[in-house]
């Protein structure tokens, strides 16, 4: 399987600072799951919408005081453009997370990876084997 490969879309980036219901919204907007976390140029976090379900809206929390620095995860996870699809996957399961902040050579935020994306390559990597071994099979060889 190849590298990660990532969309055009800009990266989803929320502050410590702000609200449980401002990194709602702003996920919400943008159709993503989490955000990477960023105070100035440093990445210090990720915020999903799992930790505002679970830290906040369950545990009673009011999403419009309670700050991203106080539920996020930290430090996030991070993984440059040059990683496998393999070698993603497999951190996510080693960590249980479904999320990898993705990083340039510089350690610059380029985006966010969702586990859904790598299952959707890997699928696409098994088609592609599956229509290469059927083409074998089904293939006339010598003196067939």
């Amino acid at each position: 399987m190849g590298l990660i490969r990532m969309g055009s879309k800009p990266p989803c980036a929320v502050s410590p600072g702000d609200t449980a219901a401002q990194a709602a919204v702003t996920m919400t907007g943008r159709q993503v799951g989490a955000a990477t976390v960023v105070d100035g140029d440093e990445i210090v976090g990720v915020i999903t919408e799992r930790d505002v379900l679970g830290k906040v809206v369950a545990a009673g929390r009011d999403p419009a005081t309670t700050h991203v620095r106080d539920i996020m995860s930290s430090p996030a996870l991070c993984v440059q453009l040059r990683t496998s699809v393999e070698d993603a996957a497999e951190m996510m399961r080693r960590h249980h997370i479904r999320h990898l902040v993705v990083v340039d050579e510089n350690q610059k935020l380029v985006g966010m990876l969702a586990l859904r994306y790598l299952l959707y390559e890997m699928m696409d990597d098994m088609h592609r084997n599956v229509g290469d071994l059927v083409g074998f099979i089904m293939s006339d060889g010598p003196g067939g």
